[in-house]
């Protein structure tokens, strides 16, 4: 008995003295965490505090410190996981509740951080930091008068608070009271000379009241207090450049280089800056840093860029051969040979840009740049396919890449998945609002579906990026004309006007503006003005046509257009517009004589075939309209516009052999024109029903499944109604119906799909309207068949 109470007593001495040495060990972790922590030494102090958890993971004085760590390793989900832990362990932490409420500020959950500065306040209602923490909040959520209060309780109970005197500061300057800012600032700099903080409020406020001196002044101020940071430098040089002294912009510059000899950033900066200044010297500058220091490899690829730019291209490749041979497996190296690639690429030498990109994967797989130039080489190729699978395999790894994204929608296009291209699009603009790959097709598509006002939106997105963006300026212009929104136009015109050749555009537009408020004199003199800076603008030829029209003065217009073709005999737009105005005046021979002589000074300007085809075929001169197209063709055997007008004078002529013959010929060519395609599937499913015919025609009007042209949609619904797919048909020509229920054959299309579902009375409703529409628009070609549907319908037993 005596014994087994001794073993007992033992064992409990043990787990005591156990317990007793894991305590200290965890505690002798910890203070050795905080040493090297104090030295400086993160690395070490880490292991130590890690050490000190694994013993004791209660340990909130470690977490906090690896908090801090975090912290400076900008690491914010590290940081916020150990905060998490240092409040849990001990509500009472104050520094851990205020880091752990400006990291959930800074991360936009402005609740949640709220709660910690009220956890703050609860614990001690006098500290100054959780005042200015629920300021800033407060700031944030946009109530400038109570983030105002807070300051100030701040600064009454800690006077001189930075942190509360530059939140003071920031109110005053959101609030746009630019001399409270500025007293509050100057003041507080008159103890705190070195605050970065409020260095940079006073610059950001000598900014905003346009005072160059000042500015260059708060530069200088933080290039003393900060002499290691170079960028304040940097910035300084670009702030000279924005205000046209690009003397002092190269002096600091030169300055920062003669300082740090060996730094070559600042180097490439210096080129940078002599790269819009002039490119020659540029070049010339960095061939210098290279005859200097052969071996650095940054110089090769930013040479070979500039020399790209001025088209030097065997120079470029001899710098970015250097690197390959030199540097084959470094970053240089590869970037160079992504950048061979892309100029293999441009020399359409593809199978050699293909073997460059695949030796830079085969050292490294997840090379974006290599990645995305394979996709984009695929593409070229053909391999529609295997791009989109590189393609979406970059954005597992890069989803933030909106050029992924935009060759993935160019790709979706291909496939004529347009619906995903559509939506990749969008995906892309919201990534990078800037990214005009993606504004063009974006802003086209809301256009078409008149989504005006949103594409208005965008385009302003697009252009606060890049201003200068002449597509999306244009863009703008024809969005606000479509909303009538003529002083928006004319605030775009104005901006136009200010651009590199943009005066005889902007001009034009100003027409349009005066054109479309009926100011017919007014829109006359401002497109010849257009006209006189910019001649090749057939836009404005044709403004000043119809406002002349407007006006009933069509001699007027015919004197203009004689002495604007004498001013510009190599123009060809005005002779095909004063043959327009000739079939106006109803003087078709006149206009067919003008565009007889164009074609015979410029025999392969497929437009004058064109329109004297057009000319013939309105006044049912069907041989003749026939016979200018095909020799139009002969000239320009590829011209789309010509073949489309042939295979339609066929088809109205019943000749559906010839007109099947001239669409198969097009899309054999040209494979993208949904008009001819749509017009090829009609032609097979009225004239040439064979089950083969009626197969390959569904397989054809697949691409308009999702389509938004309510006509090609209506096709597709045609091609299934043929093929007996009926409730998929009929589900079409519902859609179709609600969109556009004024269009008489899309009533008799959705009536025959009734029929067929053996839902008569509906189908007799649906045709009687497409009866009585036809009769009010007149031209229903379908009457006859509807006609006879219904007979044959009511015929049938009573529904």
């Amino acid at each position: 008995m005596q014994l087994v109470r001794t073993l007992l007593l033992t064992g409990m001495a043990l787990s005591f003295q156990a317990c007793g040495d894991a305590t200290e060990k965890a505690q002798h972790y910890l203070d050795s965490g905080k040493e090297f922590y104090g030295q400086g030494n993160y690395d070490k102090a880490k292991v130590e505090f890690k050490n000190a958890l694994q013993i004791n993971n209660n340990l909130s004085d470690a977490y906090f410190h690896l908090a801090l760590m975090d912290e400076k390793k900008q690491n914010w989900k590290g940081m916020f996981e150990n905060l998490s832990q240092v409040v849990k362990l001990t509500p009472d932490h104050v520094e851990g509740h205020r880091k752990l409420g400006q990291l959930l500020l800074l991360s936009g959950q402005t609740d949640k951080a709220a709660a910690e500065a009220e956890a703050i306040l609860k614990l001690n209602p006098d500290n100054a930091d959780a005042h200015v923490l629920k300021g800033t909040i407060l700031l944030r959520q946009g109530n400038q008068k109570a983030a105002l209060d807070e300051a100030d309780k701040a600064l009454a109970l800690a006077s001189g608070h930075i942190d509360a005197v530059n939140l003071k500061a920031v109110i005053y300057l959101e609030s746009q009271d630019f001399t409270q800012a500025l007293a509050i600032v100057e003041n507080a700099l008159k103890a705190n000379a070195n605050d970065l903080t409020l260095n940079l409020l006073k610059l950001q406020i000598d900014m905003k009241t346009n005072k160059p001196e000042a500015v260059v002044a708060d530069y200088q101020a933080l290039i003393k207090s900060y002499p290691d940071n170079l960028d304040f430098q940097y910035a300084l040089a670009k702030y000279h450049d924005e205000t046209g002294k690009d003397a002092d912009a190269k002096s600091v510059l030169q300055k920062v280089i003669d300082e740090h000899p060996d730094d070559l950033k600042s180097k490439l900066v210096f080129v940078d800056f002599l790269s819009t200044k002039s490119p020659a010297e540029a070049v010339t500058v960095l061939q210098g840093y290279i005859a200097q220091r052969p071996d650095t490899a940054g110089y090769y690829l930013p040479l070979a860029k500039l020399l790209i730019s001025q088209n030097k291209w065997g120079e470029a490749k001899e710098s970015l051969n250097w690197l390959v041979n030199n540097k084959p497996e470094d970053k240089e190296g590869l970037a160079a040979k992504v950048l061979l690639a892309k100029i293999a690429v441009n020399d359409k030498d593809n199978d050699a840009a293909l073997k460059l990109v695949d030796e830079v994967l085969s050292l490294n797989a997840g090379n974006y740049d290599a990645l995305v130039l394979r996709a984009k080489i695929r593409l070229l190729n053909g391999l529609t396919d295997q791009a989109v699978s590189d393609l979406r395999g970059v954005l597992r790894d890069y989803p933030k890449s909106d050029e992924a994204m935009v060759l993935l929608a160019h790709a979706y296009a291909k496939q004529d998945a347009h619906a995903l291209a559509d939506e990749h699009f969008r995906k892309a603009l919201d990534l990078n609002p800037g990214n005009f790959d993606a504004v063009m097709p974006v802003v086209s598509q809301m256009i078409k579906s008149k989504d005006i006002a949103r594409a208005d939106e965008v385009l302003q997105k697009a252009l606060a990026v890049k201003p200068d963006h002449a597509g999306a300026l244009q863009a703008l212009a024809q969005v606000r004309l479509l909303k009538k929104d003529w002083s928006g136009t004319q605030e775009v015109a104005d901006t136009i006007s200010t651009k590199p050749k943009g005066d005889g555009f902007s001009k034009y537009l100003s027409g349009k503006v005066s054109e479309g408020q009926g100011l017919y004199k007014d829109a006359v003199a401002k497109y010849k003005d257009a006209l006189a800076v910019s001649p090749g603008l057939s836009d404005a030829l044709v403004g000043l046509m119809r406002s002349y029209e407007a006006l009933k003065q069509r001699k007027d217009m015919f004197a203009y257009l004689d002495e604007f073709i004498k001013a510009n005999p190599e123009n060809t737009y005005p002779l095909i517009l004063k043959s327009q105005l000739y079939v106006l005046d109803k003087r078709p021979d006149e206009a067919i004589k003008v565009l007889s002589g164009s074609i015979e000074k410029w025999p392969k300007v497929a437009s004058f075939y064109e329109a004297m085809a057009n000319i013939h075929a309105a006044n049912q001169e069907r041989e003749k309209a026939i016979l200018v197209s095909q020799k139009g063709l002969e000239n320009d055997p590829d011209n789309i516009s010509l073949r489309m007008m042939l295979a339609a004078i066929y088809e109205k002529s019943k000749d559906y052999d010839k007109a099947l013959e001239n669409y198969e010929a097009l899309i054999s060519k040209h494979p993208n024109v949904d008009v001819a395609v749509n017009n090829l599937v009609s032609l097979l499913l009225d004239h040439y029903k064979t089950k083969e015919n009626i197969d390959r025609a569904v397989k054809l009007a697949a691409r308009f499944e999702k389509s938004e042209q309510p006509y090609f949609y209506d096709t597709y619904g045609w091609a299934l109604l043929n093929s007996d797919r009926n409730d998929e048909a009929l589900k079409v020509f519902k859609d179709v119906v609600a969109k556009m229920p004024e269009v008489a054959v899309f009533k008799y299309h959705l009536g025959l799909a009734y029929h067929k579902k053996n839902n008569n009375s509906a189908a007799i409703a649906e045709l009687e309207q497409a009866l009585a529409i036809g009769d009010k628009k007149g031209n229903f070609i379908e009457k006859e068949a509807v006609e006879n549907l219904l007979k044959e319908i009511k015929a049938e037993k009573p529904v």
